[in-house]
């Protein structure tokens, strides 16, 4: 690294950049560069030569003073070196004059998303109100060693300096920087490539802070611009929205950052550090967003919305969630920065997490309760428990680094948000507050790049605990998370800690994690008083309700005793439970349960137990909140009654419909239609599911068929389109006559004219649910229908989905025989034509039905999981007929494998 070896460093660069005409390739520089003695290379002051990075650069001259310099260039490395003769005169004053640097650069074209933006990049574009397509659009990117490109520098991260911006340009180009502008001046004119002459100018900026090459930048070109002022104690703070064309939709933006910059600063208890503060909205920008120094660069679509996207309340959180994001960056990672890539993740993880946290606050809505924040951390988690799973530490360790998204890891990041979430909750919101106001105060962190440690050593002396280092490091240093096993036993709750493996033949080391307990108590508050957990056992001396309340530990819990689901069943009937913890007590069976090295006849047991609590014991018109966690927990009880259909007999299992289901549905309460009323999301996906569990019942067939009748008839937005398909299985499970079921097939041909009586969904929607709920029929004349329905359809994408409800009632009687049986001979039957059609060449018709051939392989294999030798003895011989471009014995591997953890499942329940 040349800030470590290099004999001296730039402490101040000036550049003045000469871009007439965007059309030509190249711009012209000159750098002056002031020099000191590299202090982190010792003593060793007698040198004849020194070092800077530059890519795709040309050096016309370089002086120092008078002294002319010779220049060599290492073009594999980047590095441009400059010797002279004899040791380097100093001036009058003692010092060295600046290096001078005369050079040529490159302005990179862009006209793809596919083109990777460096350096200086240009796009042109066509003028609306013109037709002509001579506007341009310059722009720059430094991150992640881009500055190169751009003027001579140390361009690496624990290289500070100040950065003196000035650009020579056509006079109708707007110009903005880190800063805001110094001065602007004429220029003589230029006499372009047409023979006119063009008005120039050149624009000087203020110098910036100390910053990283990285976080430089510029833009300039035919641009518009909205802007606004922010009151703040230090005075007015201009903000502006820059874009080539409709930055006036930028106008929910601007009002995001004049909202939550003064929240960001009241925050860090930190003055904004600059003067201004401009957001450039770019055609095309290969990171998305730049967090630049006073100038935050973003790719156009994301920002620039017509207000019919707008109107979406998720667009609106996405947008704030952005805007914040880069309006944090300006204070940690600009302002407080650190000196390697390899802690980008802290860098992007805190920005998220404290623009969600802030928006959280500031709002309504719930980030951290979000369906998007819960499907990442459950993605996090599963990827995280792999056997191959790498601490943050060891994901982060990067040889080379071409683009940022090299030294970005997802689930490290997303790992990251969750720790520092945690961390946050465990010494509390007023404490990490205060700590984070002192670190954003002290000025040392402001003159030196640092390492995020160095962040929890000032948090632990500012709030005088050693753990706070030590449980950083615990969860960035160790690969994985852990779980949580909890038992009660004598009025004490015991506690035991192992690293979580979906592998258990996996002998990686299983190494302590700190784990913030966070311990709901009987009387509905938290423990204060035993706040982390740092060896592989704990007794707690009284009896707890819940661990990792608000899902705000990165790790599973699992309770293993009767006594733990009764604390837990007495918390839901009371109400006492949150929405998060009950879905959290459900997100981590549905890994326990069909895991052979964790499923637990307790899991089993419990499950079924809050289940009841929540049909019987809790009214969900007070507690709607529990419609989230009751979903996810009614998607396991699927789970296992289809396990114990396809292992067991086949029959219904009537315990889960008498104990669960029919409470269930009889406390929900059914309109007649759903026109004017708009159940929640959760809310319909938990009545979706109980009329599909109930499809047996009588009151659910009664039901659902006055709800097919208002599908068919109306009134407009009659039925919310997430009960749909429950409502069509349904009534496929009761045809018993061709004229029933063809009205249901009707709806599959075409469901034009309907889709304005389901809310949330189009025609095809509409199809898709008909298709998919058709195959629940039993009667031997309509399930030989839909197979001859099938065939007809073979080349048709997606015809296999009319088999799904077959698949569901494979053990079902039809006529003589089972549903298997017939769909098995009828299989085989047609095997072979298929195989044929399928490998005839490379034509649409035969792609789409070797792709229908594999899919319904796969549901009929899956109705014989339990007699394998049937399908062993299939499989191989059609691979030897067909060879292994049909891949059937790999579909049948797949199959078996994935027969696993429902077996594991089926062997849970013997007995039950």
């Amino acid at each position: 690294m040349l800030s470590l070896s290099n004999p001296v460093v730039p402490t101040n660069y000036a550049i003045e950049l000469t871009i007439i005409d965007p059309s030509k390739a190249n711009f012209r520089g000159l750098l002056r560069a002031d020099l000191t003695i590299n202090k982190n290379r010792g003593e060793r002051n007698e040198f004849k030569e020194f070092s800077l990075h530059a890519e795709e650069i040309v050096v016309l001259s370089a002086k120092i003073g008078s002294q002319e310099l010779n220049v060599t260039f290492d073009r594999s490395s980047s590095i441009v070196t400059f010797h002279f003769e004899s040791g380097l005169k100093v001036n009058d004053a003692g010092e060295w004059d600046p290096l001078v640097v005369e050079y040529v650069g490159k302005l990179q074209p862009i006209k793809t998303f596919q083109d990777v933006t460096r350096g200086v990049f240009k796009t042109n574009y066509m003028d609306i109100a013109s037709g002509n397509s001579n506007h341009y659009v310059v722009a720059t990117h430094s991150q992640p060693g881009f500055a190169k490109r751009i003027f001579p520098c140390i361009d690496e991260l624990n290289h500070k300096a100040f950065f003196q911006l000035s650009v020579k340009t056509l006079r109708r180009f707007v110009v903005a920087s880190n800063t805001q502008v110094e001065t602007e001046s004429d220029e003589p004119t230029f006499q372009n490539s047409t023979g006119n002459s063009d008005s120039m100018k050149k624009v000087s900026f203020t110098t910036t802070p100390l910053m990283a090459p990285s976080l430089f930048g510029f833009v300039l070109g035919d641009l518009h611009s909205i802007d606004a002022q922010i009151t703040l104690p230090q005075g007015k703070l201009p903000i502006r929205f820059l874009a080539a064309q409709q930055v006036n939709l930028a106008a929910f933006a601007l009002d995001t950052v004049c909202e939550y910059l003064p929240a960001l600063q009241e925050l860090f208890k930190c003055k904004y550090p600059l003067a201004k503060l401009d957001f450039a909205l770019l055609p095309f920008l290969s990171d998305m967003a730049m967090e630049n120094f006073g100038l935050i660069t973003i790719r156009q679509d994301h920002l620039l919305l017509d207000p019919s996207v707008l109107a979406d309340e998720t667009i609106q959180n996405q947008v704030q969630q952005l805007v914040v994001h880069e309006l944090v960056h300006q204070w940690m990672g600009n302002y407080i920065s650190f000196d390697s890539w390899e802690h980008l993740w802290f860098n992007e993880a805190f920005a998220t997490w404290c623009a969600c946290e802030l928006i959280s606050t500031n709002s309504k809505q719930d980030y951290w309760s979000s369906a998007e924040y819960l499907q990442q951390l459950s993605g996090a988690l599963l990827k995280d428990g792999s056997a191959d799973s790498q601490s943050i530490a060891s994901r982060s360790k990067i040889d080379q680094i071409s683009q940022t998204s090299d030294a970005v890891d997802p689930y490290s990041y997303c790992k990251g948000i969750s720790i520092l979430r945690s961390l946050q909750c465990s010494i509390g919101k007023d404490n990490f507050k205060s700590a984070l106001q002192s670190l954003a105060y002290n000025e040392s962190f402001h003159k030196r790049c640092i390492k995020p440690s160095e962040i929890w050593s000032f948090f632990g002396q500012q709030l005088g605990s050693a753990n706070i280092s030590n449980f950083m490091f615990s969860w960035i240093q160790s690969p994985g998370f852990p779980v949580l096993h909890v038992t009660c036993e004598n009025g004490n709750t015991l506690l035991k800690q192992n690293r979580f493996q979906s592998d258990k033949d996996n002998a990686s080391e299983d190494v302590p994690f700190h784990i913030p307990l966070f311990t709901l108590l009987p009387d509905g508050s938290e423990d204060k008083q035993h706040i982390l957990m740092t060896d592989r056992s704990l007794k707690l001396p009284f009896k707890a309700t819940l661990f990792n309340s608000d899902v705000k530990g990165y790790y599973r819990v699992s309770y293993e005793s009767a006594e733990c689901y009764g604390q837990l069943c007495e918390a839901l009937a009371s109400g006492q439970l949150s929405d998060l913890d009950l879905y959290g007590v459900f997100r981590d069976l549905d890994v326990f349960i069909g895991d052979e090295s964790y499923q637990k006849r307790e899991h089993l047991n419990g499950l079924i137990q809050l289940l009841c609590t929540i049909a019987s014991r809790v009214d969900l018109n007070i507690y709607p909140k529990y419609y989230r966690g009751l979903s996810l927990g009614l998607t396991i009880l699927q789970q296992l009654e289809l396990s114990d259909l396809r292992f067991g007999s086949g029959k219904e299992n009537k315990k889960y419909s008498d104990i669960i289901i029919t409470p269930l549905f009889n406390q929900i309460q059914w309109p007649e239609s759903f026109h004017n009323v708009r159940p929640s999301i959760h809310q319909a996906l938990v009545m979706s599911q109980v009329l599909s569990a109930g499809k047996t019942l009588a009151d659910v067939q009664s039901l659902s068929s006055k709800y097919f009748r208002k599908i068919l008839q109306g009134p407009q937005g009659a039925i919310p389109f997430e009960l749909v398909e429950s409502i069509l299985t349904v009534n496929s499970f009761c045809t018993s006559t061709l004229k029933q079921w063809k009205k249901h097939y009707d709806l599959v041909k075409s469901s034009q004219g309907l889709a304005t009586h389901v809310s949330g969904c189009s025609v095809a929607d509409i199809q898709d649910a008909a298709l998919e709920s058709i195959g629940f029929c039993t009667e031997p004349q309509l399930v030989q229908k839909l197979l001859n329905f099938v065939s007809s359809n073979f080349s048709s994408a997606g015809s296999e989905k009319a088999l799904f409800g077959l698949s569901n009632n494979a053990k079902k009687a039809c006529g003589s025989e089972q549903i298997r049986d017939v769909v098995w001979a009828w299989f085989d039957l047609h095997f072979d034509q298929w195989a044929k059609k399928s490998s005839t060449g490379d034509s649409v018709d035969c792609q789409r039905s070797r792709n229908t051939l594999l899919a319904v392989s796969v549901v009929v294999f899956e109705m014989w999981q339990d007699m394998p030798e049937k399908v062993d003895a299939f499989a191989t011989a059609k691979q030897s007929k067909f060879g292994g471009d049909l891949r059937v014995a790999d579909v049948w591997t797949s199959v078996k494998r994935s027969q696993i953890p429902k077996m594991t499942i089926y062997k849970g329940l013997l007995g039950f």
